[in-house]
């Protein structure tokens, strides 16, 4: 009877044992996640990315702008445009695709290959400059603190997949789910008011058939990736912050996007049904994370 007792107090100790290890474990994982969100935050909003210390992250997606930057066409470090219009980051951890027009993009770190590595135009301009921009930040007091904490026992931690890796920690933050839309489709019905409502309705209907290819998708679950004559897309969130519209920034605001798919659609819109999709598109904003100083520039909210 004792020796069983005594087994029975052995086999409880591993097990809280292993069980206080798992959650030790846990909670090393978890700090260290922090510290890599923390890095990508520095490095989205620092120029130094750059190999001219002209542009960042946040050149091209202002948190204003729904992390999109206002221009036709972005501009990279050497002043040149870019071929498109620069696509939100709000939600951009649960889309399946990247980038306007290739499909075979499917994550965030090979999307930032692009504007790391693009040579014409330059983007960030990292060819030919990596081991520099590198040495800029492995040279730096605050940086060197930052990376050390976000790769403990790294004994190289200023490297290009690093770079990557807290860049893409910080940009899996930058979630919206809080548009009037999505309180209405939570069952908030007052959510809407009765011109969005109609609006809605009309988005829907037979004669705009906008949610074929433009579909509203459920929060934290993964956006389907839907491509027009090879062009990705774009989500419509936040829609009324991200002009100018279309992938190359051809239309200045909607009620010109209007007028393109009326031509190309054969359908007319009275003033009032362009009001009415006007309330619901409103409907579809929500800027709450600008209260989270987190995403904000860490140089001016610390």
């Amino acid at each position: 009877m004792k020796q069983a007792t005594i087994l029975y107090g052995l086999i409880i100790a591993v097990g809280l044992a292993s069980t206080l290890c798992l959650h030790g474990h846990s909670n090393a994982n978890e700090t260290v996640q922090k510290a890599r969100i923390k890095l990508g935050r520095y490095l989205f909003y620092d120029t130094r990315l750059s190999y001219n210390e002209t542009k960042a992250c946040v050149s091209c997606h202002d948190p204003k702008m729904a992390f999109t930057d206002g221009y036709r066409q972005s501009s990279g470090a050497d002043g040149y445009n870019v071929k498109h219009n620069a696509i939100s980051l709000i939600n951009a951890r649960y889309r399946t695709t990247y980038t306007w027009t290739d499909s075979s993009i499917k994550d965030l770190t090979s999307q930032l290959h692009f504007p790391f590595f693009n040579t014409h135009p330059v983007e960030l301009g990292w060819a030919n400059h990596e081991p520099q921009i590198l040495q800029r930040f492995a040279t730096n007091a605050l940086y060197q603190q930052l990376f050390a904490k976000a790769f403990p026992g790294n004994k190289q931690p200023f490297q290009l997949a690093q770079v990557q890796t807290a860049l893409v920690a910080f940009e899996g933050q930058l979630v919206s789910y809080g548009s009037a839309y999505d309180r209405y489709l939570s069952g908030q019905a007052t959510a809407l008011n009765p011109s969005a409502k109609a609006g809605l309705a009309l988005f829907n209907s037979a004669k705009l058939n906008c949610n074929q290819c433009h579909q509203w998708t459920k929060p934290f679950q993964t956006e389907p990736s839907i491509f027009y004559q090879g062009i990705r897309v774009p989500s419509l969130r936040n829609v009324m912050l991200t002009a100018p519209y279309m992938h190359n920034g051809q239309f200045d605001d909607l009620f010109q996007v209007f007028k393109h798919y009326e031509t190309s659609r054969q359908i007319i819109l009275n003033k009032q049904e362009e009001q009415q999709l006007m309330a619901f598109l409103s409907a579809l904003t929500d800027t709450s994370y600008l209260s989270n100083t987190e995403l904000l520039n860490p140089f001016q909210y610390r």
